[in-house]
Formats: C-alpha cells, sequence, structure tokens
C-alpha cells in the first residue's frame, strides 16, 4: 500500500476504508488486548506490551493518569458540568470524570466500543457519595458527520483527533455544541518527524489495524481550531514524575519536555475564526463589571483581614487570558486602599488570578482577601482589573468598583 500526503498531518496508507476500521477496531483485538481495553487505564502490570519494559507502571500509563488529573485542574469546571468526551473509545476517561461528579456523554464511531463503555459504567457502584448517582452515557455517533442537538460546559478529545480523517468538520461539529465562554480541551501529540521512527511505528499500526495514525503538525492544528471559533486561551507541557534532586539548578530543573500538546481553548465566535475576537495580549476594548456578591460591613479593626467575594463579568469585546502566570497579556484583578487624601496605602494584583480566561459576556467569581491598614481613618478600596504589561482598565474607561473602609 503506497501512502498518501494530507496538508498539516502525517502521512496515511492509501487503500484502508478508516472509517470501517475504526468501527471494527475492537474485534481485531486479542482476548488479552480486548480485557485491557475494558480495564483501561488499570492491568496487570505483568502484561505489559513489548515495548515496555522492568518493574512498575510504564510511562505511557502513568501519563494518563497525570494527564487525567491536570485537565480536571484546568477544565476548572464546578461539579455537575455537563462533559463531552469526543471519540470516548472504551469510555475510561468519561468513568474519571463522572466519579468527580460531571454529566458525561461519552460518543464514538464503534458500537462495539460503546458497549464496552456502558460495561465499564454498569460495573460501578450507582452513587458516588451517600446521595449522588452516577451520571454518564454512551451514544454512538459519528463526529465527522455533524454535531449532536445539545450543548455542553465543556468538550474534551483525549489523544483521539489524529484517528479522524476530516478533522476540520469534526472540530467545527463539536464547537457547535458549545456556548460562547465553553471550554474545548484538545490533547495531540505532534507530527514525528519524516522517515523518523516515530513515523514507521504509526505505518507499522495502521498496515496491521487499519486506524488511521495521523498526527497534526502544531500550526495546522491551531489553524483548525482558529477557524472553529475555538481561541486558544492555554498552551501547556505537562512535567510529572519525581526527580532526583541533583537534575535542580539554581531552583531550574534539567529534563526533556515531551511532544505533546495540551491545548485548552475557549470558544470566542460563532461562524467566525477566533481571531477575529481579540486577546487580552492585544486588546480591544477592556470593560468589566465588578458586583458585590456578599455583605460589606465598612468597619474593621487596624490590621483585620476582609473578605470581598466577587462577580467579574467580561463587558467589552476582547477575551482575558487568566491563570497564576503573571505573563504579558494575562488580566488579574488590581486593587488599591487610597486614604482620605486620595493617596495609596496599599496596592496589589494578581492575587488571586482569575481561575480562567474570561471570554466576553462571560462571568467567573473570585475572592478577595487582604489585611486593613494598621492606622484608624477613612480609607477608600478601590478593584480594578489589570492587563498585565498594558493597562489599568480604568485607563481604557471601565469603571472600578469602590467600597468604604473604615478602620477604627
Amino acid at each position: 500500500m503506497n501512502s498518501t500526503d494530507s496538508p498539516g498531518r502525517s502521512p496515511k496508507l492509501a487503500g484502508i476504508d478508516y472509517k470501517k476500521a475504526a468501527i471494527d477496531y475492537p474485534s481485531k483485538l486479542t482476548p488479552e488486548r480486548l480485557h485491557h481495553l475494558r480495564t483501561k487505564p488499570f492491568y496487570n502490570l505483568a502484561n505489559k506490551l513489548p515495548k515496555f519494559r522492568g518493574n512498575g507502571m510504564d510511562v505511557e500509563t502513568h501519563r494518563h493518569f497525570c494527564d487525567f488529573a491536570n485537565m480536571a485542574v484546568a477544565l476548572d469546571l464546578p461539579a455537575g458540568a455537563r462533559i463531552l468526551d469526543a471519540a470516548c473509545g472504551s469510555g475510561w476517561l468519561s468513568e474519571y470524570f463522572a466519579r468527580l461528579g460531571y454529566d458525561v456523554t461519552g460518543i464514538d464511531i464503534s458500537p462495539d466500543l460503546i458497549e464496552i463503555s456502558r460495561g465499564r459504567i454498569g460495573a460501578l457502584p450507582p452513587t458516588i457519595d451517600h446521595e449522588t448517582p452516577i451520571r454518564c452515557r454512551f451514544l454512538v455517533h459519528d463526529i465527522e458527520r455533524g454535531p449532536l442537538p445539545e450543548k455542553f460546559d465543556a468538550i474534551v478529545c483525549y489523544d483521539a483527533m489524529h484517528h479522524l480523517e476530516d478533522a476540520r468538520s469534526a472540530i467545527r461539529h463539536l464547537a457547535a455544541m458549545l456556548p460562547i465562554g465553553g471550554v474545548f480541551f484538545v490533547l495531540e501529540g505532534n507530527r514525528p518527524v519524516f522517515g523518523s521512527t516515530g513515523e514507521a511505528e504509526l505505518i507499522e499500526v495502521m498496515r496491521n489495524f487499519g486506524t488511521l495514525e495521523s498526527p497534526f503538525d502544531r500550526d495546522h492544528l491551531g489553524e483548525l481550531l482558529n477557524d472553529a471559533g475555538l481561541a486558544i486561551a492555554g498552551d501547556y507541557v505537562s512535567v510529572n514524575g519525581l526527580f532526583d534532586r541533583e537534575s535542580v539548578e539554581d531552583q531550574r530543573l534539567r529534563i526533556e519536555i515531551p511532544s505533546i500538546n495540551y491545548l485548552l481553548c475557549k470558544k470566542v465566535a460563532d461562524d467566525a475564526p477566533a481571531s477575529s475576537v481579540p486577546d487580552s495580549r492585544a486588546p480591544g476594548i477592556l470593560r468589566a463589571d465588578l458586583t458585590l456578591q456578599s455583605t460589606w460591613p465598612a468597619h474593621f479593626r487596624p490590621g483585620e483581614m476582609f473578605r470581598a467575594y466577587l462577580l467579574v463579568r467580561n463587558t467589552g469585546d476582547t477575551l482575558w487570558l487568566g491563570g497564576k502566570l503573571l505573563r504579558h497579556g494575562a488580566v488579574t484583578l488590581g486593587v488599591k486602599i487610597l486614604d482620605e487624601a486620595g493617596a495609596v496605602r496599599d496596592e496589589f494584583h494578581g492575587e488571586p488570578a482569575l481561575p480562567r480566561a474570561v471570554a466576553p459576556n462571560e462571568s467567573c467569581a473570585v475572592t478577595i482577601e487582604r489585611a486593613c491598614p494598621a492606622a484608624p481613618g477613612r480609607y477608600l478600596l478601590k478593584i480594578d482589573l489589570i492587563d498585565q504589561h498594558i493597562c489599568w482598565f480604568e485607563e481604557r474607561g471601565s469603571r472600578p468598583l469602590t467600597l468604604p473602609l473604615v478602620v477604627a
């Protein structure tokens, strides 16, 4: 069989019906491999794949466990949020999120894999605590043909996009199931170098199983996401494990970064590319509506801690990039405590960081905690947002929230 090239992707073998192979894949597995599929990521370490040597957990399974925890943190979803697991395979990621209390739907083109997934969930206890049932369903669905007629808070496509022939249509259909501000998390390995051992391994899998193994160039994957209205709000590397202290020099760890893309995207546009919406690295209109969500006593003792619970709404046209790293373009809270003469007695920003990127018309909750001034007097608490290394929002016409602060 000859190979054929797809722009921005690894070559695929010609003459294979990849859609049929994806449907029939479980029927080609040995009983041992099929059992592994049913129980993944848990398995007897005595039956590792031949490519893994030695005792203990193999590096690939270790990565999966770490990936799941990292995704749950990055998604930053409240309990009960609706998650779609796209190309869910045997349902192991769906099970993980369902056990955390999310309402999960898994979809896959293979009826056999969907049956395995349903069996996996059916074998679990019916509740995840004393009152909460497991909410997890599975549907046979070809995402390349169209979306489901419903919306989700988040969609995860974990190490599966390279199996899809028409990835452009699939990503567009997935984006259609998200509201503006919805989250899309995709994990994909980089396209291996032409003629490399990695490329040869992919070709061998296609030859043996008929499943498409065609990873993307980073730029091409980014283009597909952008065209579907999905802005990359978080581009991560994953560094997991225990490292010898001798590998640390000047508080820096010397390690090799895996060539895997962890991309957290926000839907910012319908029927338009994400690049049509500015982000806070090159902002358009920066506006925020800050609302106090709790009572405010106003009177405090010297040095007493105060807490302000806020709802912050993006009323501009710009995607705010969040996260704890105070990099160029990250949006954080900015707070000043002013005395009666208008002099700044205390100023802090970046604490707390916004928990996630915030799209236009989207809101997030934040809590400000700080000690009052030690000197008695009448002060003004002024709460604003800062586009790091660019401007305070007030400088662009946004109105900060002001609260009286009486220390006595």
